[in-house]
């Protein structure tokens, strides 16, 4: 009998401890879609394929340069399976049990590899992080199947970025 007390106290404690971590994640999720601004929407036309799409874990978003500061909001915190595709007019990150991701060409900045994204930790060249432009600087990160796909991607996203780049110096 004495240790059915402490039992339900611990559990109650528990419940409540997971309570305030939720309330606190969408206050969050609030605060912060004020702060990134409105996700942009896929136009109707994507234009040509600069890749195939590619398997990837949709790892999440973050801020940029804080690698472990994930941006709850919009859905972009959340991991999912899914697939990623560059086309003529940006990167289209479809998702599997939310909505998809469009991020315009014109809004990337960078791209590399990383060891580490959103909480995700990778040995291998496949975790592929994107930093790009909302109302604030992102990063997003992909871990694809495999290293030559992540490394087709790099190499068409770092085509992207030198194309940016020449817009903004001419």
């Amino acid at each position: 009998m004495r240790f059915w007390i402490p039992t339900i106290a611990l559990i109650a404690l528990s419940v409540l401890i997971l309570l305030g971590m939720r309330r606190g994640w969408r206050g969050r999720s609030g605060r912060t879609a004020a702060v990134v601004g409105p996700l942009p929407e896929a136009p109707v036309s994507l234009g040509t394929a600069r890749t195939a799409p590619f398997d990837a874990t949709y790892v999440g978003s973050t801020t940029a340069g804080e690698w472990l500061e994930r941006i709850p909001g919009q859905g972009l915190g959340s991991r999912a399976a899914g697939s990623v595709q560059l086309f003529e007019s940006g990167l289209v990150v479809v998702r599997q049990g939310t909505d998809d991701l469009y991020i315009p060409r014109d809004r990337i900045e960078a791209v590399r590899f990383d060891r580490g994204h959103a909480g995700k930790v990778s040995s291998s060249r496949r975790l592929v992080v994107v930093t790009w432009q909302l109302a604030i600087a992102v990063e997003s990160g992909f871990l694809l199947r495999n290293e030559e796909q992540a490394q087709e991607l790099v190499t068409a996203l770092e085509g992207a970025v030198q194309q940016n780049q020449q817009k903004e110096a001419g």
